[in-house]
């Protein structure tokens, strides 16, 4: 049990914008030299809750409505906050090439399962482990859940342990990544990230004429418009394509696309306002991220589905790594692919723009989207081949 209890909402809320706080002002005024703020609000949480202060998101059998806030809300609300400035023509041209290194990435976590799946030998249902992980390190945990429907896996003595390892791992990695920019060690064999603006700077200019409330009213308002019809739009499309991927996001993302360039002038001033607040709610939810991974939890797992899930991420960090220092990617590119493949979505996106990669945001989404697509076909494929 936590000091504090899970149904105790505000002074959740508190601990939760503390850690912000210290990871937007300490970035901000360079308490954490070159690590990013993100990193230390990941860090925040995983220290409250490891230290029994906050609830731990990791228990299946517990209910924290902020959490479940945050999950479910927090993301869809953010995306179009952080696109009203998008020019496709623009970012495929320049930052497209993401999807390559998401492509590689994603090959190397199927590789990776593969040999797991040679190496330990975890009992009958080895074949079954593989497929959960290859899918939702590919995609997200929707693959997850789906391919361990398809292997009848849920009932297995292994489920529980894979899901605990899993939550916990993905958060560990995802702060790797985030260190990793900073390693003076692998600056030398790296170019420097692309930080340029994803907009001309004259488009600046259109917000000196509209009081601040206003453009922010007209932000929020459209972003709330553009996710609710994202919502209501994905449950007829997922049964039309007579598919279990929830399509919400991609909906979300392709409607705010769409806006941003059939009504670029309306967008465009938006972005100032709109960029920094939907930054804040990416920091909320990875403080969010941070309390469900309870260490204490980890030490109790299957040492056996431990280094298993080990094998395959840092196989497939040395594979990103390797072929992106061949295609002269940047460590930040490199990042955020793979963030893209282990964390999906709701890591990839942030990592862009803690990256101040502004440019690399949208590609960062489509590519988190593409691991939707592909994580389950892959996670079947894995498991198939070592059954």
């Amino acid at each position: 049990m936590s000091i504090i209890n899970p149904s105790d909402n505000f002074s959740i809320i508190a601990l939760l914008m503390i850690a912000v706080a210290i990871g937007v002002v300490g970035e901000q005024r360079r308490w954490f030299g070159v690590l990013p703020g993100v990193l230390f609000t990941i860090l925040i949480g995983v220290l409250f809750t490891s230290v029994k202060l906050l609830p731990a998101g990791s228990d299946p059998n517990l209910s924290v409505p902020v959490y479940s806030f945050a999950f479910t809300y927090l993301i869809p609300f953010s995306i179009p906050l952080l696109l009203f400035n998008v020019q496709l023509k623009r970012i495929f041209r320049e930052s497209g090439r993401l999807m390559l290194l998401f492509l590689i990435g994603a090959a190397s976590v199927f590789i990776g399962a593969l040999l797991a799946g040679v190496l330990f030998k975890l009992g009958p249902e080895t074949h079954k482990l593989a497929a959960v992980y290859t899918a939702t390190y590919t995609g997200g945990s929707v693959n997850f859940m789906a391919v361990a429907e398809i292997f009848n896996f849920t009932e297995s003595p292994l489920f529980a342990a894979s899901i605990v390892v899993d939550n916990v791992f993905t958060i560990l990695f995802i702060m790797l990544l985030f260190v990793l920019p900073g390693l003076k060690l692998l600056k030398p064999y790296f170019p420097e990230a692309d930080r340029s603006e994803a907009k001309p700077a004259e488009d600046s200019e259109t917000l000196i004429s509209e009081p601040y409330l206003v453009t922010l009213s007209k932000a929020m308002c459209a972003s709330a418009i553009i996710v609710a019809l994202g919502f209501l739009l994905a449950p007829p499309l997922e049964e039309l394509l007579n598919t279990s991927l929830s399509l919400d996001v991609l909906i979300i993302t392709i409607v705010v696309i769409i806006l941003a360039n059939v009504f670029p002038n309306f967008c465009r001033p938006l972005e100032k306002v709109s960029f920094p607040i939907g930054m804040f709610l990416l920091y909320f939810f990875l403080a969010v991220i941070g309390a469900t991974c309870d260490l204490s939890v980890l030490l109790s797992t299957s040492t056996g589905v431990i280094f298993f899930a080990a094998l395959i991420m840092f196989f497939h960090l040395a594979v990103i790594l390797f072929f992106g220092k061949i295609l002269k990617f940047s460590i930040e590119d490199i990042v955020i692919a793979s963030g893209a493949n282990i964390g999906g979505v709701s890591i990839a996106a942030p990592m862009a723009a803690a990256f101040e990669m502004k440019k690399s945001v949208t590609p960062a989404i489509l590519i988190g989207i593409m691991g939707y697509v592909v994580g389950t076909f892959l996670g079947i494929g894995a498991g198939l081949i070592l059954q």
